[in-house]
């Protein structure tokens, strides 16, 4: 009965019999490397093939929601980060595996007659490797990925006549935006995809049809001695080699928690985010089509060709300014690109075949240096420490937009918004445009930087205004009534009017016959109780409303002791300032700052302008003449006030 069944299924379907074949199907002896690379290619492909299946369900190809499904796929979706970063790193392979199997044809020679399609085919799949790279940079839509495929392709606008024409078909108008990433998945996926998979059927039968005429020009003995069953010693070394590529990639995946393992300052992790951040491929911070990023290089396979593009002289000047860089990325590539083409017709002769060896082996070290040298220039040249500070920056600000999605969720409006409605990010850039030119932010003299606080580099000139250094704290205020510490360069030191101003002449002439009268009182506790009180209201959101929150009789008595009164408004009954100062309530309060930002000049603060020399300007007096928008203002504010959200690890 079972005879009979196999006989009707063969009758049907021919299936046993394929299975016979397949069974008894016998390869050439070779090299290792002309079956197993191409077996590995062949395995890194169909793993890319099910892992991009499985991206693709999630992905969604546009600008406000491209970076947003793939964190969904980082750090919502089970195992998401693991099958992204296994189809990211074995994209990085491919390119490496085929570039070596190009290689060891050039070496051994078998490049050449009956095979120069095997090698024509296997040039073009590296080209279309490296196209991976290229195409699938742009569809995570990060803050790297986007300028560098940007620059990339604006080169294209270099080609005389059919350039800007191709520049607006890859980007589907002027400028990178929403149309230009479902160009890019269909690049990616059907023609390069689809384009590696028919190269990738030609390769094998140009090497089945190569096999075949070496076979036919060889003695019949030795036929059949040159041949061995595909599954037996083999399958088994294919099933390694398969194996070894999985493993690298794995381990690529967890390369960050292992290097941090090895060494915790050179691979820091960030341990209040979730540990799928450290995982597979770290989520770059959401691209911004209207900023800049002059951080951006591309990936390591396209390194030694950005290297070369910006060879500089001994000087320092470029060798190819401008629009020169068509020689490199379009003259250069070209003629490369034909001598590779010609290399199985130059190889026909031994003093051929002795040059190619000799031209590809100077190509690959040329390659190899440059490769070594970019990254060499970036992070150990001593005039690339902007660079390398952009970067860290990039890499801290991928970290925030991870943890603002991570409390807050994504918005209808897409990531991006997130980061411009961020004190933490938006704070530091605001003060560096509207702040430091007068006011330094740094440790004050003595002090440690905070963890949440980066110092901001102050220009060539002397500051001439206070220190704004993390200022919601006790040491910062009661720096006002130290006589050293407010005559310093931290406070009114450098400050022309101020530095011997009203309020220095009070703490060296008047505050310590007020503190020494407390203490002739046995009320020792009064000066610091002061300071706890203007800590106090620098703390709140909005001064204190008398009438639900009234001020003690103690409170009072703290001001009246002290003179604040004289020049200051207090919560003091029926207070009249003799002259104009800054009012107390609900000083350095949310509130407050926002005010005297937007406007000193008002009595609250400083009094209408003229009053005094030294004086900040007034940014939003009202909306036409703004310098900044209330909302710059108040997440300016919230910054420095360090009233942000914080993610933290359980």
């Amino acid at each position: 009965m079972l005879d009979r069944m196999i006989s009707w299924l063969d009758r049907r379907t021919a299936a046993p019999t394929l299975a016979n074949k397949i069974k008894n199907w016998s390869v050439p002896k070779a090299n290792p490397y002309t079956r197993l690379i191409p077996a590995t290619v062949i395995f890194l492909f169909i793993v890319q093939v099910i892992t991009g299946i499985m991206l693709w369900v999630f992905y969604s190809p546009s600008a406000q929601s491209a970076w947003e499904s793939l964190f969904y796929l980082q750090f919502t979706l089970p195992g998401g980060w693991l099958v992204r970063g296994i189809h990211h790193y074995t994209a990085q392979l491919m390119p490496i595996l085929l570039g070596c199997y190009i290689l060891c044809m050039v070496f051994t020679g078998r490049y050449r007659s009956p095979r120069e399609f095997v090698f024509w085919t296997a040039c073009v799949l590296f080209l279309f490797s490296l196209g991976f790279s290229l195409t699938g940079d742009l569809l995570a839509w990060t803050l790297s990925g986007f300028h560098a495929t940007l620059v990339r392709v604006r080169f294209l606008q270099i080609l005389p006549f059919i350039g800007e024409p191709l520049f607006r078909i890859v980007c589907g108008g002027s400028e990178f935006g929403t149309l230009t990433l479902p160009r890019f998945m269909v690049l990616h996926i059907l023609v390069l995809g689809g384009g590696f998979f028919a190269l990738l059927c030609a390769w094998m039968f140009f090497d089945y049809r190569a096999a075949k005429i070496e076979e036919s020009q060889e003695k019949p003995q030795r036929n059949t001695a040159n041949r061995i069953p595909l599954f037996s010693s083999e399958i088994l070394k294919y099933s390694l080699a398969a194996f070894l590529a999985m493993a690298v990639v794995l381990l690529l995946v967890y390369k960050t928690p292992i290097l941090n393992r090895v060494s915790p300052d050179a691979f820091p992790i960030n341990e209040n985010l979730p540990r799928q951040a450290s995982l597979g491929v770290k989520l770059g911070a959401p691209a911004d089509p209207a900023g800049t990023y002059n951080a951006a290089r591309p990936e390591w396979s396209f390194r030694a060709l950005y290297h070369f593009c910006n060879l500089k002289t001994a000087e320092g000047d470029e060798v190819f300014p401008g629009e020169l860089k068509f020689i490199p990325i379009f003259v250069v590539t070209s003629i490369v690109g034909a001598y590779v083409f010609m290399i199985p017709l130059i190889g026909r002769l031994f003093i051929g075949h002795c040059f190619n060896v000799l031209a590809i082996a100077a190509l690959f070290v040329s390659l190899c240096y440059l490769t070594y040298a970019s990254f060499h220039h970036d992070y150990v040249d001593p005039t690339m420490q902007a660079y390398r500070d952009e970067k860290a920056a990039a890499g801290q600000l991928a970290e925030r937009a991870v943890e603002l999605a991570l409390i807050q969720g994504i918005p209808p409006t897409g990531a991006l918004t997130l980061i411009q409605n961020d004190p933490l990010i938006q704070g530091p850039a605001l003060y560096k445009q509207h702040c430091i030119m007068c006011h330094a932010f740094e440790p004050l003299a003595g002090e440690t930087a905070h963890p949440d606080f980066r110092p901001i580099p102050f220009p060539d000139e002397m500051p001439v205004a206070p220190n704004l250094y993390n200022p919601i704290r006790r040491e910062w205020i009661a720096g006002f009534l130290d006589l050293d510490r407010i005559r310093s360069a931290d406070y009114y030191g450098n400050t022309a009017n101020w530095r011997d101003g009203a309020m220095v002449r009070f703490v060296r002439d008047e505050l310590p016959d007020a503190i020494a009268d407390a203490e002739m009182f046995e009320d020792e506790t009064a000066f610091d109780e002061l300071i706890d009180f203007l800590l106090s209201e620098a703390k709140r959101d909005i001064p204190r409303n008398p009438e639900t929150e009234p001020v003690t009789a103690r409170e009072n008595a703290i001001f009246a002791s002290f003179s604040c009164g004289m020049c200051h408004m207090t919560y003091e009954p029926n207070n009249r300032p003799s002259m104009q100062a800054p009012d107390l309530r609900g000083y350095f309060s949310r509130d407050w700052l926002i005010g005297i930002i937007a406007d000193p000049t008002t009595t609250r603060f400083y009094g209408p302008v003229g009053s005094t020399g030294d004086r900040m300007p007034a940014y939003h007096p009202n909306a036409e003449d703004a310098l900044m928008t209330m909302q710059e203002i108040e997440l300016l504010v919230d910054w420095l006030r360090g009233t942000w959200q914080r993610l933290h690890a359980e």
